[in-house]
């Protein structure tokens, strides 16, 4: 070596990138893979290498998979992690879960939904994995089952709240009806709101009435839309039984339902009966939603039960007040009063007053509506959600 020559100091490596897998039992367009899917694709890329692991979709032409793996995402496809209970697929689905955790190595693996949930975080204690994490997306035990399937599911949940580290509900509302059962303990609890790009989903929103002209509702009609699976739960019965009552006071009022599921020939039948057929708009799923809502002239969540409702707050985000159960945690999303009104569950008078109570007085709903939008950007962005996520990953890893 010169005697007057630097030694060549070699360059800092770069940390290992964190692996994480997050494991769901399907990618449908529906409200917890959509949630996952906006969360994954924006996680630091620097910082963690994910992969997600999801179940068969049931209409492949539904199925978000082939646009995560677009985004250079790996999916591994665990055919039978299947929703309902069957012992053979079950285990098969545990086996591969556990093969597939084994293989790569996870530094952290994330469950999400009650299926995914229990066979993700037993599969991954087997494991070792260094730190596990569960997101309900919702507390199951209210409005899904009948009084015998519920105390099954809180038994099961209980069973495995200590297989994981963390429990991430919606809201805090979330996390006392958990503890309340007995499931986990007080410090396995925490919550990180659901959240939304709120810029990206109100540019979306083009040619409104365009939209209204396709399912013939003139520019005067008052426009009352839903969006949201068609299954019990989701209360869109209780929405179309209020309509008679809501076209006594608004005689002009239209409601858009958006969304798919076993109901749909059901509730065409119940807005027949009660002679409101004309009046409603079962539109299937769409992926046009912020353009409906953009012409829409209010929001309406008539849920028996909800995590969050991020549903409203695209509804919030695109300007509408709002018509709400109070129900979960829908009282931390919608300030009664302020941004829309809350009514009891599965009380289509009480629905359809506040309706029309609205309905009549559009300068308070407009401010409604520009209190919504505000309370969106600032408390459900995913923004936020990812920020939020990233701490609590950060903090399980470095103990």
């Amino acid at each position: 070596m010169c005697p007057n020559a630097k030694p060549i100091s070699e360059a800092p490596s770069r940390p290992r990138k964190k692996r994480i897998l997050h494991i769901i039992t399907n990618m449908d367009p529906s409200g917890a893979p959509l949630a996952v899917w906006n969360l994954v694709r924006r996680l630091s890329r620097e910082r963690y290498a994910v992969s997600v692991a999801s179940g068969p979709t049931e209409d492949p032409a539904q199925d978000l998979t082939p646009e995560v793996s677009a985004s250079g995402i790996p999916v591994f496809r665990v055919p039978s992690l299947r929703r309902g209970v069957n012992p053979l697929l079950d285990a098969a689905a545990l086996w591969h879960l556990i093969r597939t955790i084994g293989k790569d190595r996870y530094d952290l693996v994330h469950c999400h939904k009650s299926k995914a949930g229990f066979l993700g975080r037993f599969a991954a204690r087997l494991c070792g994995v260094r730190a596990v994490v569960y997101t309900p997306h919702g507390n199951v035990l209210k409005g899904y089952f009948g009084p015998a399937a519920t105390w099954f599911f809180a038994r099961v949940e209980g069973m495995a709240a200590p297989f994981c580290d963390r429990i991430i509900s919606l809201t805090r509302t979330e996390i006392e009806q958990y503890l309340a059962e007995g499931i986990g303990s007080p410090g396995q609890h925490t919550f990180i709101y659901n959240g939304i790009d709120v810029d990206a989903f109100t540019r979306e929103a083009s040619d409104p009435a365009g939209f209204r002209s396709e399912i013939g509702v003139g520019s005067e009609a008052f426009l009352i839309v839903n969006v949201g699976r068609l299954v019990p739960v989701k209360g869109q019965v209780h929405l179309i039984d209020s309509l008679p009552g809501i076209l006594e006071g608004c005689p002009d009022a239209a409601v858009v339902i958006a969304g798919e599921g076993p109901l749909l020939h059901d509730l065409r039948r119940r807005a027949r009966a009660l002679g409101v057929g004309a009046h409603l708009h079962l539109v299937g799923h769409r992926s046009d939603v912020a353009r409906i809502l953009a012409a829409a002239d209010l929001f309406a969540l008539p849920s028996l039960n909800e995590g969050l409702g991020l549903a409203l707050v695209e509804g919030m985000a695109m300007g509408l007040a709002a018509v709400a159960s109070r129900v979960g945690g829908v009282p931390e999303v919608l300030k009664d009063g302020e941004t829309g009104l809350l009514v009891p569950p599965a009380d289509p008078r009480a629905l359809g007053e506040a309706v029309v109570c609205l309905a009549k007085d559009p300068e308070r709903r407009r401010a409604m509506g520009e209190a919504g939008k505000e309370r969106a950007r600032v408390c459900f962005s995913i923004d936020r959600t990812v920020r939020d996520t990233e701490r609590l990953y950060e903090e399980l890893l470095r103990g």
